[in-house]
């Protein structure tokens, strides 16, 4: 029985996984045709507020995307040490970017402070909530349980 639950629970995160990085890859395919949009001059990008059109944004998020769906790839052919390597790379990644961010939000507001002006509220919504923001804070917790994983693999190898 204990099996049967095992299954459950790797379904479930290849299914997590695989959400995740088709998540990314959506966001940073969005971001492209956004930035596409931008070199025309037109000002009819999708999700614009959430999804900028740059090109770097674009490759991370690719990047990432790319990486949690190889990874469920990778799991399903039975390699443990590739599935939780690619895993937590697409993870940390993903987490670098949330950080870069998180630290350019931070220096907005600094930069209001330092200059005695008026902390612009607008600085959440144009820094914090973007996609690298948001699905960043989702893949935290997977990133953790993955990292963690991946460390214990590598003890036993020793």
């Amino acid at each position: 029985m204990a099996h049967v639950g095992a299954r459950h629970v790797k379904v479930l995160n290849l299914s997590v996984l695989t959400a995740l990085g088709l998540a990314y890859l959506l966001t940073g395919l969005i971001s492209i045709i956004n930035w596409c949009i931008s070199l025309t001059s037109a000002n009819q990008q999708l999700y614009s507020n959430f999804i900028p059109g740059d090109l770097g944004f674009a490759l991370v998020a690719l990047t990432v995307g790319v990486s949690l769906t190889t990874s469920a790839y990778y799991a399903l052919r039975g390699d443990r040490a590739t599935h939780l390597a690619v895993v937590a790379c697409g993870t940390w990644l993903a987490q670098g970017a949330l950080t870069i961010q998180v630290m350019a939000a931070a220096a907005a507001v600094l930069d209001s402070i330092v200059l005695g002006e008026e902390v612009n509220y607008s600085i959440i919504s144009e820094y914090l909530l973007r996609m690298d923001v948001i699905l960043g804070c989702v893949v935290l917790p997977v990133s953790v349980l993955y990292t963690l994983m991946l460390k214990k693999m590598i003890k036993r190898s020793k």
